[in-house]
């Protein structure tokens, strides 16, 4: 459920225009935030009131807040080329992630 709204959030920032060429957020931690948020989604998507505040936690981790994320998103959106960029990096955060992630045994 969470993660159809930021779906939304992010496809209504889409459509907006930002004015300024510096992110509103540092880029490196925006990724960081972004990936975690993602798997909270995973771990707790199907507990609403858990979720909300774990991902509470983690906005006030990252001394964010609803307007701020709006306006790195919106940033993002201004031009496909930087959304690009930010996904890659979404993507090699996961990616190096992964290979440190050692699977549970199965018993």
């Amino acid at each position: 459920m969470v993660l159809r709204k930021i779906s939304l959030l992010i496809l209504s920032v889409l459509t907006l225009q930002a004015c300024s060429e510096k992110t509103p957020f540092s880029q490196k931690n925006f990724v960081e935030f972004y990936v975690q948020l993602q798997m909270i989604d995973v771990q707790y998507g199907k507990q609403p009131a858990l979720q909300k505040e774990k991902v509470d936690s983690l906005m006030h981790a990252y001394d964010l807040n609803d307007s701020l994320v709006k306006s790195t998103l919106s940033w993002y959106g201004e031009k496909p080329e930087r959304w690009e960029k930010f996904v890659a990096q979404v993507q090699e955060r996961v990616d190096e992630m992964r290979k440190h992630y050692v699977k549970p045994k199965s018993r």
